[in-house]
C-alpha cells in the first residue's frame, strides 16, 4: 500500500483503516455522499485498506454501522498521535527546546576573546585594556564594530603597527603585529611630507627601484633620516630635452640601504629576585555567563604571591563557545631576595640582551650582515656595547 501524507494531514493526523463486511461498496458511497475523502484504497485478503483524516473517523463510524461493515484502525500517523505517545516524555522534549533556545541566545553574544601575534604584551594586559573600553565577555555581537577596536588598540599602543579584529561564530579574534624598533614619531613627521618617499634612518644606498616619481639618490649615496629619496614631482621633457611640465604624483619605490646600529646598555649586578617557597594554593571556580563563581577552599592568604589563572570554556566547535566553563587560580607564595650576579653570569646576561636586540631587528625586517659586542663587568654594574651591520628597506612614502 503506497504511503503518502501531505503537510495538512501531518499536522492534523492521518489514519490507516481496514474495512470488512458484506457490503463495503455502500460504505464507500455513503462516504462520498457526505464528503469524506478516502485515499489510496487497496483491496487485500483480509479487507479493504485506505487512508483518511483522523478528525473524520467518528463520522465514518456512523456510516459504517448503516452499511453494516466494520472499521478497524491499523496505523496512526501525525503530530496529535506523536504528542499523545510522548506525553510521558514531555520534560525531555521541553529540555531539547530549552537547549536549542539557549544555543540560539548564546550565538548572539561574545563568549571568548582571543588574541594572536602578541609577544611584548600579555593576553591579560590586552584583555584588561579591552575591558576598560567596554569589550568584555558576554557583550552583544550587535554592539561591536571591529574597526573601532582596531583604532583603539593602534592609538593606545604605539609599537603595535598592525591590528585586525573579526567576529567568528561567537568569538572575537584579534590579531596584532608588534614592532619594538619603529620610531613612530619620526615616521609621522615624515608622512607629513606629502607625495615623496623619504628615508626613515641613515644609511648607504645599496639599490633603488622606482615605480613612480623621480629618484634623487643613487647606489652608494649616504642618506640621512628625513631625506627625500624619490620625489613626487615628475618632470616631463620633450625630445630636445626641454622641460614641458611637472606633474605631482604619489612617489612609489623600494630603497634598500646598508645601516649601522650602535647598541649600548648597562644593568646592575644586584637584581631583585623572587624566591618561591614552594607553598601554593589552588582555587577552583565555575565560569558562567562571563562571571567566576569560586568553589569553597583554596583562598589566597599569602602576603606576596603570583597568581596564574587557567580556564577552559565549553565549545561545540572551533568558533562556537558556550557561556559555561571552569577554571583554576593557582597562587604561588614568594619572598623578595637580592641576587648578585657573578662575572660569568653577568657576561651571559649581557650576551642574552644583545642577542634579544638582534632578534628584534630581524623581526622588524632587517637582514643582519655582521655584529659584534663587548662586555665590561664593573663593581656594581655590567656594561655591554655592540655594533650591528644590516641591510634593510629605509624608504617610506607619505600621503597627501
Amino acid at each position: 500500500m503506497k504511503s503518502f501524507m501531505n503537510r495538512k494531514n501531518r499536522w492534523k493526523g492521518r489514519l490507516t483503516v481496514r474495512v470488512s463486511g458484506e457490503n463495503p461498496e455502500r460504505f464507500f458511497n455513503l462516504c462520498s455522499f457526505h464528503g469524506i475523502l478516502l485515499e489510496a484504497v487497496e483491496k487485500k485478503r483480509d479487507g479493504i485498506y485506505f487512508f483518511m483524516k483522523a478528525e473524520e473517523f467518528f463520522h465514518a463510524g456512523r456510516l459504517a454501522r448503516k452499511a453494516r461493515v466494520k472499521l478497524r484502525i491499523t496505523e496512526k500517523q501525525g503530530l496529535p498521535f506523536f504528542l499523545r505517545r510522548s506525553r510521558k516524555r514531555i520534560a525531555f522534549y521541553a529540555g531539547i527546546l530549552c537547549c536549542l533556545g539557549l544555543l540560539y541566545a548564546s550565538s548572539l553574544f561574545i563568549w571568548d576573546i582571543h588574541v594572536e601575534g602578541n609577544t611584548k604584551y600579555t593576553d591579560s594586559t590586552l584583555l584588561k585594556f579591552l575591558e576598560e573600553k567596554g569589550y568584555v565577555h558576554g557583550m552583544a555581537k550587535s554592539g561591536i564594530l571591529c574597526e573601532d577596536i582596531e583604532k583603539e588598540i593602534r592609538n593606545y599602543y604605539e609599537d603595535i603597527t598592525w591590528v585586525s579584529a573579526e567576529i567568528s561564530g561567537n568569538r572575537l579574534i584579534i590579531r596584532i603585529k608588534e614592532n619594538p624598533l619603529i620610531d613612530l614619531k619620526g615616521i609621522s613627521d615624515m608622512e607629513a611630507g606629502g607625495h615623496d618617499v623619504t628615508a626613515t634612518k641613515s644609511g648607504t644606498v645599496i639599490s633603488i627601484i622606482t615605480r613612480a616619481g623621480t629618484p634623487l639618490v643613487h647606489s652608494g649615496d649616504v642618506v640621512e633620516p628625513g631625506q627625500t629619496l624619490i620625489s613626487g614631482n615628475l618632470e616631463i621633457f620633450d625630445e630636445s630635452g626641454t622641460l614641458l611640465k611637472t606633474e605631482e604624483v604619489q612617489a612609489d619605490g623600494d630603497v634598500f640601504a646598508a645601516t649601522v646600529y650602535h647598541y649600548q646598555e648597562e644593568f646592575p649586578l644586584a637584581e631583585q629576585k623572587k624566591y618561591y617557597t614552594g607553598e601554593k594554593k589552588e582555587r577552583n571556580y565555575l565560569w558562567i555567563f562571563g562571571h567566576r563563581l569560586f568553589l569553597p577552599g583554596g583562598k589566597n592568604h599569602y602576603q606576596q604571591s603570583d597568581e596564574v589563572d587557567s580556564y577552559e570554556i565549553l565549545h561545540l566547535w572551533e568558533n562556537f563557545y558556550l557561556p559555561l566553563g571552569w577554571g583554576r587560580v593557582t597562587a604561588r607564595e614568594y619572598q623578595d631576595a637580592v641576587k648578585v650576579l657573578t662575572k660569568e653570569e653577568a657576561e651571559t646576561e649581557a650576551e642574552r640582551r644583545f642577542q634579544a636586540y638582534c632578534t628584534a631587528l630581524l623581526d622588524s625586517g632587517a637582514k643582519i650582515t655582521d655584529s659584534s659586542f663587548h662586555v665590561t663587568v664593573g663593581i656594581d654594574s655590567c656594561k655591554v656595547t655592540g655594533t650591528v651591520y644590516a641591510e634593510e628597506s629605509i624608504g617610506i612614502s607619505g600621503e597627501s
